[in-house]
């Protein structure tokens, strides 16, 4: 009788629960950029985020002069609650990419923060839109880091939790363009002098 019983549990399947290990080690928020953030000037800037909760969020940029943008959402009254887990591609007006790598040559800063509370805009609008004197307030030039944070500090409550994550990029000029250069050209009243910009095949130049 304890026979047939033992050999009917020894045959029963083991079933061995296991976690995620990958949903366990997802970050509160992550935002990243395509390129490995390596741009030339005026190359197309993607953007992408992904927040673990559900919540609301918001990226800021300060480029490599220090002036600050709002990357999402684009404007102040647009939906930015996202879902937990997904995929979001932060596509600028138009729905082009988020940012044309076109201010200077340098590093820039991106950050991302989410809050189970809805982030206060009124402070850095006017007239509807963004405020870019408001949100550039200098400290984002000498430490991009800790004036981007602050800048989301002032969007919250004194009390309010937020999680965020930084991306950096760099805008460099491009291997193929060389100058400026210095060439002398004649004119009726003498030589004069100019300064170019070289290319493979092509170029342009100023004279004065």
């Amino acid at each position: 009788m304890l026979l047939p019983l033992f050999m009917l549990l020894s045959y029963q399947p083991v079933v061995t629960l296991r976690s995620n290990p990958t949903a366990e080690h997802d970050p509160p928020v992550h935002v990243w950029l395509n390129s490995n953030g390596k741009y030339d000037l005026g190359d197309q800037a993607k953007v992408y985020a992904r927040a673990a909760e559900t919540g609301y969020l918001v990226v800021l940029r300060a480029d490599p002069d220090g002036q600050v943008r709002i990357v999402f959402p684009i404007d102040p009254r647009d939906d930015n609650r996202v879902e937990a887990g997904k995929k979001y591609e932060l596509k600028g007006r138009g729905g082009e990419p988020a940012f044309m790598a076109n201010d200077t040559t340098g590093h820039g800063t991106l950050l991302a923060a989410v809050a189970s509370t809805p982030f206060r805009f009124d402070e850095f609008v006017q007239s509807g839109r963004w405020d870019l004197d408001a949100l550039s307030d200098g400290v984002a030039g000498k430490d991009p880091e800790a004036g981007l944070l602050a800048t989301v500090q002032r969007m919250l409550p004194a009390d309010a939790h937020f999680d965020f994550d930084f991306a950096t990029y760099v805008t460099s000029r491009p291997q193929w363009v060389s100058g400026p250069y210095p060439y002398p050209y004649p004119a009726w009243w003498g030589p004069r002098f100019g300064f170019g910009f070289a290319y493979p095949y092509w170029g342009f130049r100023y004279r004065w």
